[in-house]
């Protein structure tokens, strides 16, 4: 995943840098916020905790992202609803990740089953052609 910085400002204002991102995740799905924020926080040279990712647009058909982002200079400085929404975003995708594993599981457990099942067929037609040739 290559991170470009497009757009980096201060806001004096609100106590917080507004920048603007390219990402660009060739052969990938649209990251999400969880796999977003190491990264932008690295680029950013700011602590995770006080990175808001606001938006994620992706440009249709291709594999590149806008990302908009806020970093505050205090966890103070993150307006209360702001942080919750983030929160409450990534709260739901480690959710959704949970809820993967076990589906992933049982498909890898089916795959196994039916692998087996075939083994035995396979036998069976073996120790079958064997009787005849006897």
């Amino acid at each position: 995943m290559k991170v470009e910085i497009l757009k980096d400002q201060e806001n004096p204002l609100l106590n917080r840098r507004e920048a603007e991102a390219k990402v660009e995740h060739p052969g990938a799905r649209t990251p999400n916020r969880l796999e977003l924020l190491p990264v932008l926080a690295k680029t950013l040279k700011a602590d995770e905790k006080l990175i808001i990712i606001d938006k994620i647009i992706t440009l249709t058909g291709t594999n590149t992202s806008r990302v908009k982002i806020q970093v505050y200079k205090k966890l103070e400085d993150i307006p209360k609803q702001k942080l919750e929404k983030m929160e409450r975003r990534i709260k739901k995708i480690k959710q959704a990740e949970k809820a993967e594993k076990p589906e992933e599981k049982k498909a890898e457990e089916g795959k196994a089953e039916e692998k087996e099942e075939k083994a035995e067929k396979k036998e069976e037609g073996e120790e079958k052609a064997e009787g005849k040739d006897g």
